[in-house]
């Protein structure tokens, strides 16, 4: 079995379904003592056990990432049960029905910067904060998309939230690289997620016929990416942005 995180110390968020789910067990898998969060209770605890029955280390504490407050406790709870913090995922994200940008609301286009931006903002912030105070270095691996590197129509609060953590990921990366604080950004693009809801059955064959490889993505190859980038086998990678699309580029 795949040890190379083993003893790292990591939390996701958003690690109850989907892409976090994904990456919670498969980091688990290879080793890593993980904290699941996110606001769904029930299936976070599932993924827990999932993991326990393997083996593998895990426990679950309930987030809102939309809440600074709430985000600066999970990191503290977290440290002073597990002593450090070596690996943060920034994963949990939604995006809004499909709407033209000027019939957005400002409901809907405040609800997606905060969860989608802000609460990445605010995690990697705290979570880099642990990590310099720590001096030993550390992964932190924002979840962006696709949509943040191009036009996505009727997707616009969502692309404007995915480009500005493309952006706040290679920003803060040059700003803390020579600490060890390694901060990468993954931009996944159509994969099998329950975020693909918002566009329907159309939507789904509509995506498919528009990615090269003829399919949606898989959660689990997302989470191998994330895997890789929060190791030590990608030791000098920091800063980057990594697409895993089937080859879509429209």
């Amino acid at each position: 079995m795949d040890s190379s995180l083993k003893s790292k110390n990591a939390i996701v968020t958003g690690g109850a379904l989907g892409i976090g789910k994904e990456t919670c067990i498969l980091l688990a898998k290879r080793g890593a003592n993980v904290l699941v969060s996110d606001i769904k209770v029930e299936e976070g605890t599932l993924v827990v056990e999932k993991i326990q029955s393997f083996g593998g280390n895990a426990t679950f504490l309930k987030c809102d990432v939309t809440k600074e407050d709430e985000i600066i406790e999970l990191t503290h709870h977290f440290v002073n049960q597990n002593k450090r913090l070596d690996i943060m995922i920034n994963n949990a994200g939604i995006a809004n029905k499909p709407t033209f940008m000027h019939k957005v609301t400002t409901e809907v286009w405040n609800q997606l910067l905060l969860l989608d931006l802000t609460s990445v903002f605010w995690c990697q912030k705290y979570a880099t904060k642990l990590m310099l105070a720590d001096k030993k270095g550390g992964s932190i691996v924002n979840v962006a998309s696709i949509a943040g590197l191009g036009a996505s129509p009727s997707l616009g609060p969502y692309c404007v939230a995915k480009a500005g953590v493309i952006e706040l990921t290679t920003t803060a990366a040059l700003e803390v690289a020579k600490a060890g604080v390694r901060i990468n950004a993954v931009c996944p693009g159509w994969t099998e997620t329950a975020i693909l809801d918002v566009a329907g059955e159309r939507g789904r064959v509509a995506m498919e016929k528009n990615i090269p490889m003829g399919r949606l993505g898989k959660p689990s190859e997302v989470a191998n990416l994330i895997a890789f980038l929060a190791s030590e086998e990608s030791s000098f990678i920091t800063g980057s942005v990594y697409r895993i699309d089937g080859g879509t580029r429209s």
